[in-house]
């Protein structure tokens, strides 16, 4: 069976209040409860928590917003050197990040070990397509109707990343997270795709984003992980126990296209 390996093209960060893309709509989408397949879906909790940064890109240049000297890419994370003063989105300069590293842990983390998540297979790409289509707001008559050939692009939803996340005591969960006319939902679904458990909704983002895969970034017992693209970052907290599982969003991050 074909083998599909989604990854986005991306890149970056900014402050806690998301920033419009040039071609996002002017007012946020109104909040929608999820339908079909994911109605018991449950809705991600918000709470900031200081010590993160975010990591841009601007050609061929990154550049850290808060955080400290470990930065993390989907495939690794390393220490860095910063260099230079606060230019571009605020943000100093960096030595040798990772290709397109998008998270800076909090000061003193150790460097934690990231692992690629196997690549996914068409058909499961295409149901997170359809569950994404479940938990964002419904299309408006200008949103394409018909599906098309791509498992990525179903309903009118642009799937940036599905990654596989093993769990002790309980099966598997897919991370997913796609966008649809400006808005971007992140969702976990359950390990066949057949339902989402919980997922957050992220207005004015017009372009697609990429998953940085969970792992306990800091140390503290809990796995992290971040979605990301050129003008947005976004991390979450995995609230899992045996049978449930939770998400919440610990930080955003937002810096304009140039």
């Amino acid at each position: 069976m074909m083998m599909w390996t989604l990854w986005l093209v991306a890149c970056s960060g900014g402050d806690e209040a998301i920033v419009p893309s040039q071609d996002a709509p002017a007012a946020a989408v109104a909040p929608v409860g999820p339908r079909g397949a994911s109605k018991a879906a449950i809705t991600a909790e918000v709470s900031k928590e200081d010590g993160w940064g975010a990591v841009f890109w601007r050609k061929d240049m990154s550049w850290k917003v808060g955080g400290g000297d470990v930065v993390v890419s989907p495939t690794t994370a390393s220490q860095v050197e910063v260099s230079g003063d606060s230019l571009a989105c605020n943000g100093v300069a960096l030595k040798d990040a990772p290709h397109r590293s998008a998270l800076a842990l909090p000061a003193g983390a150790p460097i934690p070990k990231i692992q690629k998540s196997p690549a996914i297979q068409a058909h499961l790409v295409e149901r997170a397509a359809w569950r994404l289509d479940e938990v964002l707001p419904p299309r408006s008559k200008y949103s394409p109707v018909l599906t098309s050939k791509d498992p990525a692009r179903q309903r009118g939803v642009h799937v940036g990343s599905v990654a596989k996340t093993r769990r002790y005591g309980s099966p598997p969960v897919l991370i997913s997270v796609g966008v649809r006319e400006c808005t971007a939902a992140v969702a976990i679904l359950a390990a066949s795709a057949e339902r989402a458990l919980t997922f957050d909704h992220l207005p004015n983002v017009c372009e697609t984003m990429r998953v940085i895969p969970a792992t306990d970034m800091d140390g503290d017992g809990s796995r992290e992980f971040a979605v990301f693209n050129d003008t947005l970052v976004a991390l979450y907290r995995l609230n899992e126990s045996p049978g449930t599982m939770g998400l919440t969003r610990i930080g955003t991050w937002s810096c304009d296209a140039e």
